[in-house]
């Protein structure tokens, strides 16, 4: 049995230093894909992006500075006051950065460990599945 992890967060898109646009990413983690985050942007109830990353990089992005290429995360704000993790998400042509709550970002990670704990993802992987999906060319 499939278990899910889902929960909808309110993220500010940054223009620029003093100017964000409010967008809604909706994050999915599912335990046959222990490794796999999925985030779709949403914007007037349609989703707009969807993108795939691994769940470590949100784990470390909340402590300090993660990822490289096309995912980059990392936490900001003061201590004792409001925390906040930003994403960076790169293509060829652009770059968008977003930030969300790192206390609600945290709690929903903590949903994704109650199903599938850190460190233990290979205990869910299904590997002769998704072997069979691919040579089958399903994937």
């Amino acid at each position: 049995m499939v278990s899910t992890a889902k929960r909808t967060l309110e993220m500010q898109f940054l223009l620029g230093p003093d100017e964000t646009v409010p967008v809604a990413g909706r994050f999915s983690y599912r335990s046959d894909r222990p490794y796999e985050v999925e985030v779709a942007f949403l914007s007037r109830g349609r989703t707009i992006a969807t993108w795939l990353f691994a769940r470590d990089l949100l784990l470390a992005g909340l402590c300090g500075e993660a990822g490289e290429g096309d995912v980059r995360v990392w936490p900001s704000g003061e201590p004792g006051g409001r925390r906040r993790a930003h994403i960076e998400l790169s293509t060829d042509d652009s770059v968008c950065e977003l930030s969300v709550r790192a206390t609600e970002l945290t709690a929903w990670l903590e949903q994704t460990a109650a199903i599938v704990p850190p460190g233990h993802e290979d205990d869910y992987l299904d590997m002769d599945t998704h072997l069979a999906r691919l040579l089958a060319g399903k994937c």
